[in-house]
């Protein structure tokens, strides 16, 4: 295993981010049509917000929809805000960390993604653990 390899060598750099003024089915649309696990929240700055994972969008359907009533886009929209289900402040990695650091922080904080950012606090890339297990099963 590479431990020294860089994060910029293994992360997605192409990152689909939302704002925290996008609605709920935004979010859910997202999801579904990039075929995503984890979608980066940034605030007006770019800079990271939070992060929602798809488990995140599951807990709404399965939970707030039962408080709720309906599960209507337009309902889900008018009382599910992102801030409500995102992780806020989520840990971030810079892409010249090296994926053992990333691997360590996966490991031990129970987490699957870490939105990679600058030095500006800017999102230039996401790394997941299928990043790592498909870097390794590569590299060996």
């Amino acid at each position: 295993m590479q431990k020294s390899t860089k994060v910029s060598e293994v992360m997605t750099d192409r990152v689909i981010v939302a704002d925290s003024h996008n609605k709920f089915s935004q979010v859910c649309a997202l999801f579904l049509e990039k075929r995503l696990h984890h979608l980066v929240v940034v605030d007006k700055d770019q800079q990271v917000a939070g992060i929602i994972g798809v488990t995140d969008v599951l807990r709404v359907y399965r939970y707030e929809s039962e408080i709720l009533g309906q599960t209507t886009d337009a309902v889900l929209d008018e009382k599910i805000s992102l801030s409500h289900i995102m992780t806020p402040n989520p840990i971030t990695l810079n892409a010249t960390d090296t994926i053992g650091v990333a691997a360590e922080l996966f490991t031990n904080n129970h987490i699957h993604a870490f939105p990679v950012v600058d030095a500006d606090k800017k999102v230039v890339g996401i790394i997941t653990t299928n990043d790592l297990i498909r870097h390794f099963a590569v590299v060996g």
